[in-house]
């Protein structure tokens, strides 16, 4: 299976949409506690590395070894961003599985959580209207 290039696409969007949500002060407490979050999609053979500065957030070159991953199905996140599944039950039912993650810098993870799932449903939104206009 070929590496699923929209949603590539998609999360790239979701990334300058996360950053333009996040105030300044958002995004040094991040990038102080992670710098580099990869995003693995095994089920959309997609990696997606998150890397934050106090001056935004970027696509970054996915990692051999990331000191902090998170791994999921493209399905349990959007299932979670259009409220099908909360992330905390996805978590729960192993559904997300997290690795680096240290426990002190959890809240800074959380801040993330709500502007991420908004910006995947916005960017996938606008993604759907591209296809459509495409089509027409």
């Amino acid at each position: 299976m070929a590496a699923d290039t929209a949603f590539d696409a998609l999360l790239g969007r979701m990334i300058e949409l996360i950053d333009a949500k996040l105030t300044a002060a958002q995004r040094r407490k991040l990038a102080l506690a992670m710098p580099l979050i990869q995003w693995d999609f095994p089920d959309a053979e997609t990696t997606l590395c998150l890397a934050a500065s106090a001056g935004g957030l970027a696509v970054s070159e996915p990692l051999d070894s990331p000191s902090f991953l998170v791994r999921m199905a493209r399905t349990t996140l959007e299932d979670a961003a259009f409220g099908k599944r909360s992330i905390g039950a996805a978590f729960l039912a192993g559904k997300i599985h997290v690795r680096g993650m240290n426990p002190l810098r959890l809240r800074e993870f959380i801040m993330l959580v709500d502007p991420l799932l908004e910006s995947y449903r916005e960017a996938s939104s606008e993604c759907s209207q591209g296809q459509s206009s495409v089509l027409s």
